[in-house]
């Protein structure tokens, strides 16, 4: 895939059980939906897990992010609540059960191996570990009128994945900019628009690396979920790239650990 393509929750095809292509459901029920775009090398699932879901990784698979978007999912004794977020590192066996259901949304690649070419270079071999990061994330800018949390910024020792959420509780218009990684994005709030396209809640939008764009949210702002493979550094408005990550952003170390 070279530049952007999107995909709106209405065009989603609903299947009864969990459709990760590296997970499965080895307890309970759920009724899930994937996206993925041709040629682009990551995915999400949206889904909803039953009381009593647990869901087991263990053939090789890449880095991977459960976000709880609501009810709570727990990995062993440690309980990841809404809005917080399971990192489960590449190659990892894990369970992870919801106890009482669960909305989630997932994100992978289709490469199992870790990225090595990147800022950080490649990760630990071990040994790998599933973190659990509540909704305060390890980084954050919280203030009047934004909401960014950061979970994981690819410099972990052990793992390459970036995943935060971000939004605006007002209009907001973005500069021009781009990523040097790919990255998909799931909107999990309020509108935005891509030129003419105008995304709500449940839609996403994949954008290759080196791809230059902007958007607008909607009047009362826009929240999403932003997951990418690796490091990456933006470029804004033609200026120098620079690097991206908790702190290089200037967030505030929370370090919501589990």
């Amino acid at each position: 895939m070279k530049g952007i393509a999107f995909a709106t929750l209405d065009e989603a095809t609903v299947v009864a059980g969990y459709a990760a292509p590296t997970c499965s459901l080895i307890e309970g029920s759920a009724s899930s939906s994937l996206v993925c775009f041709d040629g682009f090398g990551l995915w999400a699932l949206r889904a909803r897990l039953g009381p009593g879901s647990t869901l087991a990784w263990s053939a090789p698979h890449g880095d991977e992010a459960v976000y709880v978007a609501e009810g709570s999912i727990a990995a062993g004794d440690r309980v990841c609540p809404a809005g917080g977020a399971v990192v489960v590192e590449a190659g990892t066996d894990a369970r992870v059960t919801a106890a009482d259901g669960a909305s989630v949304l997932h994100f992978g690649p289709w490469d199992a191996e870790p990225p090595g070419d990147g800022r950080y270079g490649p990760p630990a071999p071990g040994p790998r570990q599933v973190h659990v990061i509540g909704p305060g994330g390890t980084y954050a800018a919280v203030e009047p009128g934004r909401d960014t949390r950061m979970f994981v910024d690819s410099s972990c020792d052990t793992c390459r994945i970036t995943l935060f959420f971000t939004g605006r509780d007002s209009e907001y218009v973005s500069s021009r900019h781009s990523h040097s990684a790919d990255e998909l994005m799931v909107l999990v709030g309020g509108e935005v628009r891509f030129g003419s396209r105008r995304l709500q809640a449940g839609d996403a939008v994949a954008v290759a690396g080196g791809y230059r764009y902007g958007f607008r949210s909607g009047p009362k702002g826009f929240a999403f979920l932003n997951y990418r493979r690796d490091a990456s550094e933006q470029t804004i408005d033609g200026d120098v790239a620079r690097p991206e990550g908790g702190a290089a952003h200037g967030l505030t170390l929370v370090n919501d650990i589990r």
